[in-house]
């Protein structure tokens, strides 16, 4: 169908969707201590699997249409099916119009609206009919879903305690069962409903008939009335995870990614934790390590962190399901790595309890490979910081994201330091551990402490890298739009008079194959070129300085030829740490060019030291000028930097150019000089 059937009109819609940013955030909730198998997501994947049988469809993402169902019950001669499929369509086309009503663009017509109510009445009357036939399942479940839109929620409740609920169990009684749930909510019985949609795990819904008592009042008075109540562990889960997220936004902002979020304050936070204290002490629950493992982590979150350990380990003594029992150990793990000294002890302990997180990361909800990304961030890594080769090791095993940044942009001594660590036998059963969980490419490494290496501009050393590098590894490890740029782009032309513009849509058009190391290959070329730097004087030197500038200037990150250094591109790219800025490189170059006698040559290099691109890579640096947004004037400004190098090179250029005859054609066609020179003749 073109949308999932409505199985409970609640008011899910009302719902203020606080801070829905979705996106993959490191600090996920710690606290579940139930699998969430959301009901929706279930019972339609079970729907769609059976009208893939009926069809026939080996569809991966199937999505049901009426239209086909009934062309192929039709096939079939299925005709009880096909009146099936009809009605369903006209309750469907319902849907739509009451799905409507939640805006105020869309609001259908008086017209619409009572014939949605003449159809739903057809549709009920035309269900309830045929609740003895082969399909009573799905007949009795639209008989119900056409009672739930007309408000005849007693009807409902009446329909499946007498009739329905003695049916056999299908995914079609599952969704008559959460109807009545809803009935019973509409009814008044809230805690009946509540009880029966944490039993079918309908989160939705839950939170519809909860939203506005998530506290520590509505949690006690819940447990007061039942101490084992099914609601409970959603409604304690939804308080800590709560408290949690009002802990990570002082660090973070209200950008957390996540839903319905209200700020727990500290002191409702204290009286949780000495309500959970309570609860654990009366032996009520069946669930005590629940309670007590909410206790640890809202003291955690507190600051109280000797506290919190203590309760954490107290918890692993206590009863509950395995998902609790589970939920605290990950708990246990996360606050006894954050407040631990360092020791081989503390080792053995986490290499045992890693393991087992390890493990558990292909459970089928997700939560301990989202746990292991707040336990990597927040626990794992500054716990080893001061001990890089370990800390690294641990990034990759956890999966870091921010592990492939932090090798790319690290001293290379320490990530070839690393790199031999994973080669060489360890000693200690730690490091044997650590050595024993990561996989590496080798290649991979190899030609990353070439490449950084190639940004320091030490040339033999990035030699004694990348010549273990086969051509092969490029044309297998590297996009096709990075093979086609490296191929159709030089690294001897002058960028200020050329750019090398490229359409990127031809890069599919052959297959693109390196036939030697290019990377190499430059490097070598490089280390000739500045190696014998010392046996040339004059003008040989000079044009020496120049042809070198124009291979750093390419070689840059502004530069054509950016695919030296980087895997890709991208506008925001800006000079790392730990590596030479190649564009400050080149003006140095042209600098001593522009010393020379030889006008021509000069000329070139002035020219040259004005081009923009050697200086935006360049943080802070600043062009000759800018637009800026002014507050005063509340609108954008043209400001001069007179102090920057592109100002002062556009300065030499126009001093030079005033007293020299002529004026080379590309000077003339250079739109940003002529707007200097227009500004700097009316300002000097």
């Amino acid at each position: 169908m073109k949308k999932f059937i409505v199985i409970n009109l609640l008011c899910v819609c009302s719902l203020p969707m606080m801070a829905c940013l979705w996106y993959d955030t490191t600090n996920p909730y710690l606290f579940s201590m139930y699998e969430q198998q959301d009901f929706k997501n279930r019972v339609e994947s079970i729907c769609n699997d059976n009208w893939k049988a009926y069809l026939g469809s080996t569809e991966e993402y199937y999505w049901f249409n009426a239209d086909d169902a009934i062309k192929a019950a039709r096939k079939k001669g299925d005709v009880l099916m096909v009146s099936y499929l009809q009605n369903l369509k006209k309750y469907l086309n319902c849907v739509d119009i009451e799905q409507s009503k939640q805006y105020e663009w869309n609001y259908p017509t008086p017209k619409a609206i009572s014939t949605q109510q003449r159809d739903l009445q057809t549709v009920r009357t035309y269900a309830l009919s045929k609740t003895k036939t082969k399909l009573r399942s799905q007949h009795a479940l639209l008989y119900m879903r056409c009672n739930m839109m007309l408000n005849r929620h007693q009807e409902n409740i009446k329909f499946w305690e007498q009739t329905a609920s003695k049916y056999i169990e299908t995914v079609y009684k599952d969704m008559m069962k959460n109807i009545y749930a809803g009935a019973l909510y509409k009814t008044g019985h809230t805690a009946e409903a509540g009880e029966l949609f944490a039993e079918m795990d309908d989160y939705n819904s839950l939170m519809t008939i909860y939203y506005k008592k998530r506290s520590y009042q509505a949690i006690s008075d819940q447990y007061k009335q039942n101490a084992n109540a099914k609601v409970l562990p959603f409604l304690l889960q939804d308080f800590v995870n709560n408290a949690q997220e009002a802990e990570d936004a002082k660090t973070e902002g209200n950008l957390g990614g996540k839903l319905f979020i209200r700020d727990i304050n500290q002191q409702e936070s204290r009286q949780m934790q000495q309500f959970c204290e309570q609860v654990v002490r009366e032996g009520k629950t069946t669930s005590p390590v629940m309670w007590k493992s909410a206790k640890a982590w809202l003291e955690y979150l507190s600051g109280k962190k000797q506290e919190a350990l203590k309760d954490i380990n107290a918890a692993m003594q206590l009863e509950g399901t395995q998902r609790m029992k589970d939920n605290a150990r990950v708990l246990q793990f996360f606050i006894t790595t954050a407040t631990a000294k360092s020791s081989d002890k503390f080792d053995n302990y986490f290499a045992t309890e890693l393991s087992w997180l390890l493990s558990k990361q292909q459970e089928s909800d997700g939560f301990f490979y989202r746990a292991m990304s707040r336990l990597s961030h927040q626990a794992i890594i500054p716990h080893y910081q001061d001990k890089p080769e370990q800390m690294l090791a641990l990034m990759l095993i956890t999966n870091n994201n921010e592990y492939d940044s932090y090798i790319d942009t690290m001293r290379v001594d320490r990530l070839e330091k690393f790199y031999s660590y994973t080669k060489n036998p360890a000693k200690k059963s730690f490091d044997k551990f650590l050595q024993s969980q990561i996989r590496i490419n080798d290649s991979s490494y190899v030609e990353l402490i070439g490449t950084k290496y190639m940004r320091l501009a030490q040339w033999d050393k990035a030699i004694e890298w990348l010549k273990k590098i086969p051509v092969t590894y490029y044309n297998s490890n590297r996009s096709w739009a990075y093979l086609y740029y490296s191929l159709m782009r030089r690294y001897d032309i002058e960028p200020w008079m050329k750019r090398q513009w490229l359409n990127i849509s031809k890069a599919d058009e052959r297959n693109y194959q390196w036939t030697k190391n290019i990377k190499l290959v430059f490097c070598k070329e490089m280390q000739t070129l500045e190696g014998s730097l010392q046996l040339l004087q004059g003008k040989a030197l000079e044009q020496r300085y120049y042809n070198l500038a124009i291979r750093y200037a390419q070689a840059s990150i502004k530069g054509d030829c950016w695919w030296l250094l980087r895997d890709g591109q991208s506008a925001y790219d800006s000079v790392r740490v730990n590596e030479t800025d190649f564009g400050a490189k080149a003006v140095e170059l042209l600098q001593k060019t522009a010393m020379s006698k030889d006008k021509d040559l000069k000329l070139k290099a002035l020219f040259a030291m004005g081009w923009q691109e050697l200086y935006n890579a360049t943080p802070g640096a600043k062009l000759w000028t800018s637009n800026e947004w002014n507050e005063q004037t509340g609108d954008f400004i043209t400001l001069y930097h007179r102090q920057s190098p592109q100002f002062r090179a556009f300065q030499s250029l126009y001093n030079f150019i005033t007293t020299t005859p002529g004026e080379a054609a590309y000077v003339t066609k250079c739109d940003d000089f002529a707007q200097f020179r227009k500004y700097y003749s009316k300002h000097k």
